[in-house]
């Protein structure tokens, strides 16, 4: 095989859509779901064993499964014990534009935090948005990787009484010094959404340790075989159906596996990453690797032109990469719907991640040299367009 086509082959056989592994198993449950009759939460049983096992995953009292994970934290602000005069929520420069959404239809008003080169804040970012006006803070794990300062941060705002959610959307197995994120707030919501490690199309999870809170979530959520509590203001209907959970639950069965299997290969793509003449930083580093969930290696470079050309070749090598550049919708300064835009502490434009495939190990060398190709080719500079 010459290697232009061991190139391709590698190309091909990459494995992005990671839901496409247990496609059988889905097809099979869903099916079993399908011919029961019984579609949705009220009559069935999977999004109980769903909502159990990921509790139990992440070391949490109980969770709540909702129709995404956006819906979830939009749930979750609604039902938090707060004064009427707590109507802000701090939220990262850094997640998607649904949590900003969610916050403005639960009635609040977002104030970001400026990130810094983790793509989360720190408590010396956060710190200074807190006042006796807010309600919560909300703490995005990005990327497959931890927020390194969630424990003091979660311990600063304990000793304040305002309540953090993690938002887990993007942190499926990722770790924090041993234990899963998402055990150092009030709550944290997960998300199955299409691109997410365990992928329903849409999908979310609420996950507490409070049942007072637990209950008032899932009555509020849509659930009526429990009462309103007599401050609720109607119930919606937020449930996440048996399909969804059907979907989802082969997955969470392959998660170790997956996440095992991506961790070979993303620690030899940080290895290619290191060696890049360009790269300033590597994100995760190789010693913290195993606190990622495996599926992408972040890395920052000189300028947005050098991230800009480097993701151009990228795209024309079929290597599948992430760069915020302009109007993306995980960037405050896009959305719109927040208070005058924080003053960034980093050139957002300058990073870019690549996701790690499910690659046969035949395929593996391959695949790093297509990554190696599009590094070195525009080792010069930037690619200015």
């Amino acid at each position: 095989m010459d290697s232009l086509t061991r190139l391709h082959a590698a190309r091909d056989a990459a494995v992005y859509q990671y839901s496409t592994l247990t496609a059988h198993a889905q097809n099979a449950l869903v099916a079993k779901v399908l011919a029961s009759g019984d579609l949705g939460m009220i009559g069935g049983h999977h999004v109980h064993d769903l909502e159990r096992r990921v509790a139990e995953r992440v070391s949490r009292s109980g969770a709540v499964a909702t129709s995404s994970a956006t819906t979830g934290i939009e749930l979750l602000l609604r039902c938090l014990p707060t004064r009427p005069s707590q109507d802000r929520v701090v939220i990262p420069e850094v997640c998607w534009i649904s949590v900003p959404t969610a916050v403005r239809r639960a009635g609040k008003a977002p104030v970001v935090a400026p990130v810094t080169s983790d793509l989360t804040p720190y408590w010396e970012q956060i710190e200074p948005l807190i006042g006796e006006n807010t309600a919560a803070v909300i703490l995005a794990h990005v990327r497959g990787r931890p927020a390194p300062d969630t424990r003091r941060i979660a311990e600063e705002l304990a000793h304040r009484g305002v309540a953090l959610i993690e938002d887990c959307a993007q942190a499926w197995q990722v770790t924090l010094d041993g234990p899963h994120v998402g055990t150092h707030g009030i709550a944290a919501v997960f998300s199955t959404q299409t691109y997410k490690l365990v992928a329903t199309g849409e999908g979310g999870l609420i996950l507490a340790d409070d049942t007072d809170l637990l209950d008032r979530l899932r009555a509020i959520g849509g659930d009526t075989r429990l009462p309103l509590p007599n401050n609720a203001d109607g119930r919606g209907n937020d449930r996440m159906s048996e399909l969804t959970a059907a979907s989802a639950l082969p997955q969470l069965d392959n998660l170790d596996w997956l996440t095992s299997t991506l961790h070979e290969l993303q620690l030899q793509l940080i290895d290619v990453l290191e060696r890049s003449p360009t790269t300033r930083q590597v994100l995760p580093e190789r010693v913290t690797a195993r606190s990622s969930n495996g599926s992408l290696v972040g890395m920052w470079l000189p300028t947005a032109d050098h991230a800009r050309g480097l993701a151009n070749r990228l795209f024309r090598l079929g290597v599948r990469h992430w760069w915020p550049g302009r109007g993306d919708s995980h960037l405050a300064e896009n959305w719109r719907l927040t208070q005058p835009a924080c003053h960034g502490l980093v050139d957002l434009r300058c990073y870019l991640d690549i996701q790690v495939p499910v690659l046969d190990e035949e395929h593996r060398a391959a695949y790093l040299e297509l990554v190696d190709r599009a590094l070195h080719d525009g080792s010069g500079g930037g690619e200015h367009r």
